[in-house]
């Protein structure tokens, strides 16, 4: 029996499931210069590559039960404006990585703390993941920002982890733990 995607809603928000329909809205998305640079990753350069890493990245992280990447929408609406999710999930040691993005027109309103916010109780409550990754480059102050309101905590720095733009680049690792995030939302 095939599992259900587990469809979120926030206060403002619907997350829901990305498919093959969603290719054109992958292939912008991910071309959008300040997602590109914050993620320190190229965009795909053809429609056929969109569709293949949407697979890779959306599709089969939740078909092959590895993570959930979820497309964040405004409640009313189906136009996605950005991802979030889970992925890498090692369920032997219960961890997990995430990760996320969203179209600039967007930021700045508390949309992605939103998102993820349910996206950590879902790991927490639903998956029993006992702890979540982040990797975030050190030039991307709007992700620092983020994982640190979200409580995670800063382990240290993975150097020359990733290569973008012809130069190796440092990464940061943050963490945030069941039992902290249990603590902060008493």
């Amino acid at each position: 029996m095939a599992m259900r995607f587990p469809v979120l809603r926030t206060r403002r928000l619907a997350l829901r499931e990305v498919t093959a329909k969603d290719a054109s809205w992958y292939f912008k998305h991910f071309n959008i210069w300040e997602i590109v640079d914050g993620q320190e990753y190229p965009g795909p350069k053809d429609m056929k590559v969109a569709r293949r890493e949407l697979k890779l990245y959306f599709t089969d992280n939740f078909r092959n039960d590895t993570g959930i990447r979820w497309g964040i929408t405004l409640k009313g609406s189906d136009e996605l404006i950005g991802s979030a999710g889970l992925y890498k999930w090692t369920k032997k040691t219960s961890q997990v990585e995430t990760g996320y993005d969203l179209d600039p027109k967007y930021s700045g309103q508390g949309i992605m703390t939103e998102a993820m916010t349910a996206i950590i109780q879902h790991a927490f409550e639903v998956m029993k993941v006992n702890r979540i990754e982040a990797l975030v480059s050190p030039r991307n102050e709007g992700s620092l920002g983020l994982v640190r309101r979200l409580g995670f905590r800063k382990e240290g720095t993975l150097r020359e982890h990733d290569f973008y733009n012809g130069k190796f680049t440092d990464d940061f690792l943050f963490s945030l733990l069941k039992r902290d995030w249990r603590h902060r939302h008493r």
